[in-house]
């Protein structure tokens, strides 16, 4: 039996990283194999803490706004979702920390390492690169930053012998911007599995939102490359024929970039007339943003650079079988799914033909609970078999 250690590093610090860790943990529960999780949370310890309470004094001396990371609450429950076969460990942050849990656990390898490890040589470990949006969109990043991403990529593609990304699209980038990298590169097939419990939900409280007829939904974070200005264009254009149409944002409307950036956002669409009928709700807990898009017409996801197809939202559209209007930037259309139609990025009027054609066919037939699970499942398992390549790379290449 296989003994896999899920690393939380940096992940539980964002729900995105939360929801991928679910997902990595869920797939290789979805190949059948023999195989002892263990998923290792950096939430506790005297480094931590240590940490923490420097981090905070440096913020009120600088006046910085501390970056905003799901509650204690949010994390708990990302962890109760992945279900059992999955045993949870709280540790310290630290490679002393990670050494120990991996002796202690008798574990065989580590998954997903966002930063190069520096561990012994019988410690196997997986590494992740997440997506080149610095290079497809520079203008967003300032040089430093860039540099510094390119020099973090090539010591993972160098120090790593087996590296996972989510889509084609990261591998191809790799070959284009780190020609000769020495890791084996694995892309995971599209995987989007709903959670059950999802299924289940009742609807959401419409009517204390100000939500008194069709919408659309956004579910992203306010950050430039995902490009909501797009959206609330194209959705002027739409909801100019239709006077009971709305759209519901989900998502932090912080931009550590740019702290300008969302009242600039909101600015507009106070200029384009349709502040009434968007309802920028926040990040909210899960269970809710889901209950919302699953009563949407359709998800609508603008985004100019994903590291995976459709984002989290557009993945968890397609499990549950809610219509998706996509961004048709390539890793987008590595989708082929039904109910799941592409807009050129950036253009409102190419977005605003999608949002009519879905108004036209609203409301679709959705497939019943047990089919999407089913065909969830089988898109986990084909994702858990590609991570099981990977794991077993790095296991060969480090005895």
């Amino acid at each position: 039996m296989r003994r896999i250690g899920i690393l939380g590093h940096t992940f539980v610090n964002w729900g995105g990283g939360l929801d991928f860790l679910r997902m990595v943990a869920a797939s290789l529960r979805a190949t059948g194999e023999p195989l002892e999780l263990h998923l290792l949370l950096p939430v506790d310890g005297p480094l931590l803490r240590t940490r923490t309470a420097l981090r905070a004094f440096r913020d009120r001396l600088t006046r910085a706004t501390p970056a905003a990371l799901p509650s204690r609450a949010t994390i708990d429950a990302a962890v109760a979702s992945i279900g059992a076969g999955v045993t949870p460990h709280e540790i310290d942050i630290g490679r002393q920390a990670l050494r120990r849990s991996f002796r202690k656990l008798n574990l065989d390898v580590l998954v997903p390492a966002i930063k190069p490890l520096s561990l012994d040589g019988d410690m196997p470990w997986v590494g992740y690169v997440y997506d080149f949006q610095h290079r497809h969109l520079p203008q967003l990043f300032r040089p430093r930053s860039a540099a510094r991403r390119d020099r973090a990529f090539a010591q993972m593609l160098e120090r790593a012998s087996s590296v996972i990304v989510n889509a084609r699209a990261v591998e191809s980038d790799i070959r284009r911007f780190v020609p000769g990298a020495r890791a084996q590169v694995f892309a995971l097939p599209f995987s989007a599995e709903p959670n059950p419990a999802w299924l289940e939900l009742p609807p959401p409280p419409l009517q204390k939102l100000g939500v008194d007829g069709p919408y659309f939904i956004v579910c992203n974070q306010f950050w430039q490359h995902k490009d909501h200005l797009t959206a609330f264009r194209a959705f002027a254009q739409v909801a100019a024929t239709h006077p009971t149409l709305h759209l519901v944002c989900t998502g932090e409307t912080g931009d550590f970039r740019n702290n300008r950036y969302f009242a600039d956002v909101m600015e507009q669409v106070r200029a384009l007339g349709i502040e009434p009928r968007v309802h920028v709700l926040g990040l909210i807990p899960k269970h809710e943003q889901i209950a919302l898009l699953r009563h949407a017409v359709a998800l609508v996801q603008p985004t100019l650079s994903e590291g995976g197809p459709g984002g989290g939202a557009g993945f968890d559209a397609v499990s549950l079988g809610v219509p998706a209007i996509l961004s048709g930037i390539p890793v987008n259309r590595e989708i082929e799914e039904p109910h799941v139609s592409f807009f050129r990025a950036g253009d409102p009027a190419s977005l605003a033909a999608q949002m009519h054609a879905a108004l036209q066919a609203h409301p679709v037939d959705r497939p019943p609970p047990a089919v999407l699970l089913e065909r969830g499942h089988a898109r986990r398992a084909r994702c858990g078999n590609v991570l099981l390549q990977a794991l077993d790379a790095a296991r060969h290449n480090t005895k």
